[in-house]
């Protein structure tokens, strides 16, 4: 678990690429002050890259004004969030590529399955997810 620290004034993105080696993915975002807990489960092939992005009141401008304090998981096909020129030129980054091409009329379905419950704790892997919100992710996201 990571809590979030940011000194104020500053904020940041980091990229992170899921273990190959899952066929599910998955992250789950937790309030200890609420005990709120929501989780997001997907096929890892569809989307194998999460990028964590923070912000604590650094940016002055509007609309943020200084006020913004929030942290954003984002899962997707690309570890960065670039053009999509520089997708192309950076190809691969960990032997995975870096961005998805649909052709000309061309279709894509990619499902993930989200859900909220309460906790104590956050969970530490999808089971114990899976016992907070009382169903099977992987029942509910057959890809």
């Amino acid at each position: 678990m990571q809590e979030f620290n940011l000194p104020e004034g500053s904020g940041g993105y980091t990229a992170h690429l899921l273990n190959p080696q899952d066929e599910q993915a998955w992250f789950f975002a937790f309030s200890p002050e609420t005990r709120a807990v929501i989780g997001y489960v997907w096929k890892r092939e569809d989307y194998p890259w999460i990028g964590i992005w923070e912000e604590n009141r650094g940016r002055t401008h509007p609309p943020w004004n200084a006020r913004a304090v929030t942290r954003g998981m984002e899962f997707g096909v690309s570890p960065f969030p670039e053009t999509r020129r520089a997708m192309i030129k950076r190809n691969t980054l960990f032997d995975t590529p870096c961005y998805r091409w649909l052709p000309a009329k061309g279709s894509l379905k990619a499902n993930y399955y989200a859900a909220i419950g309460t906790a104590s704790a956050i969970p530490e892997n999808l089971e114990g997810f899976e016992n907070v919100i009382g169903t099977s992710a992987s029942e509910k996201n057959p890809y």
